[in-house]
């Protein structure tokens, strides 16, 4: 009689063991570069949204909404001047810094140094043309001491930007969500101290006074500890620098830069000269909760222009697999926004959430396509088509803003917000079916297994 031989079949896993397993598995995900930066960045931007909401919240109890609505334009503003001082030297930062070796502390102090100057060239322009134009005139227009702090404090918050992405790409993007939570605590505070102090200008100086203490400290931290440790990691594989090639990199990449800037913060200073600083508030309050969505995106494509630059083999790879997680994450909560809104903008008050609920919705939908946006400008820092970025960024701030103004003109805050969404599908559609069909697509093969 012949013997089945049969093979030998593995036990099947209990309960505890396949949490277990599934547990490693998460762990092992988290703990590869690409996600553990990215999640890093993400984890900071939820709690600084989170601490957000709280910190408007209270505004909106403490400071009358003219107050609100003049104090985010003037915050806008600064946003604004600040971005333009950085040169788009985050791109630069985050596509150098991770095989500077011995010229990891050179590219800082150039960055740093580069965001001085100029920011400090259009605070001179600004106060020479206080007399003609004001970008926030109910705040800023015939008060120099006020606008001698707005000039400081975009000097400084230039610093306060650059060093989270000096962070990433040092690859020591844990230290960003420390950093950020500190700072918005300090936010809370001092809004609230600052309430029956000086209520005119309160939101703007509990903003930025902050980020003072925040840039000494993590600067301690990056020069003293983390720079002279990435010299010593990076200096064997270390990519020579050639200063002409990144001055290339970041003059080819401003451009674009200064469209995405262009793009976001324009927008409540649009609404604050054509509809007012109780509309600017409402429309406001909508943007951060819809922007906060949108920073999950950016910084999960900063940790893949980092490992991408790393392992440039491995970008389709990367960018398919960045993708799929996160969509996972973003639909969800652009679900959970566009039923909740009323409820969320409630928060803030009654007269916010009748005025913001529409805008919310039609910002937060708009989370969804530029995920693919976000993604295919990463893929294109990583590759070095600056032409690529500057045409889409291009495109996102000339349709989106131009559609925003015509429709804010016609029907108000919501118009903004249909802007906005019709600019980031639009151009989302035409990537999907053109350039990511090809980097994307075709590794989905290689990325199928979770990684």
């Amino acid at each position: 009689m012949v013997r089945e031989i049969r093979t030998a079949e593995p036990a099947p896993l209990l309960s505890g063991e396949r949490q277990d397993s599934a547990l490693a598995r998460l762990l092992a995900h988290a703990r590869t570069p690409l996600f553990h930066n990215g999640y890093a960045l993400i984890l900071s931007a939820g709690a600084s949204s989170m601490l957000g909401i709280i910190y408007w919240a209270l505004a909106a109890r403490f400071y009358p909404r003219t107050d609100v609505g003049l104090n985010s334009a003037a915050i806008s503003a600064m946003l604004l001047f600040s971005g333009m001082a950085q040169l788009n030297l985050v791109g630069a930062l985050i596509r150098y810094l991770p095989r500077a070796g011995r010229a990891t502390r050179r590219v800082v102090t150039f960055a740093y140094a580069a965001n001085v100057l100029l920011a400090l060239a259009i605070g001179l322009a600004l106060i020479a043309l206080q007399s003609v134009w004001s970008p926030v005139p109910g705040l800023l227009h015939g008060n120099p001491t006020f606008l001698l702090w707005f000039i400081l404090a975009t000097v400084v918050w230039g610093i306060f930007a650059l060093q989270d992405f000096v962070l990433t790409g040092l690859r020591q993007a844990v230290w960003v969500p420390i950093e950020n939570v500190v700072f918005a605590v300090l936010k809370i505070v001092l809004l609230i101290v600052l309430a029956g102090t000086v209520r005119e200008q309160g939101i703007f100086l509990s903003w930025t006074l902050p980020t003072v203490l925040a840039v000494i400290a993590v600067n301690v931290l990056i020069y003293g500890r983390l720079i002279p440790r990435h010299m010593r990691a990076t200096e064997a594989d270390a990519t020579p620098i050639v200063p002409r090639d990144v001055i290339s990199y970041v003059a080819g990449n401003y451009a674009g830069y200064l469209f995405f800037l262009a793009s976001t913060t324009l927008l409540p200073l649009m609404v604050d000269h054509e509809r007012g600083a109780a509309a600017t508030a409402y429309f406001y309050l909508a943007w951060v909760f819809a922007y906060s969505i949108q920073l999950i995106a950016q910084n999960m494509s900063a940790s893949l222009t980092v490992e991408g630059s790393i392992d440039e083999q491995r970008l389709a790879s990367y960018s398919y697999r960045v993708l799929i997680h996160l969509t996972r994450i973003v639909v969800p909560l652009v679900v959970v926004i566009v039923v909740a809104a009323p409820l969320i903008l409630d928060v803030f008050g009654s007269a916010y959430s009748a005025n913001g609920t529409p805008v919310l919705r039609l910002l937060a939908l708009a989370a969804i396509p530029n995920l693919v946006n976000v993604l295919y400008i990463a893929i294109a820092r990583v590759q070095r088509r600056t032409e690529a970025i500057v045409l889409v960024q291009g495109a996102l701030c000339l349709l989106g803003l131009g559609l925003s103004y015509l429709l804010l003109r016609r029907s108000g805050i919501v118009g903004v917000g249909i802007g906005w969404l019709v600019s980031q599908t639009v151009i989302a559609a035409v990537l999907l079916l053109t350039q990511l069909r090809s980097l994307v697509l075709p590794a989905r093969l290689g990325a199928a297994r979770p990684g």
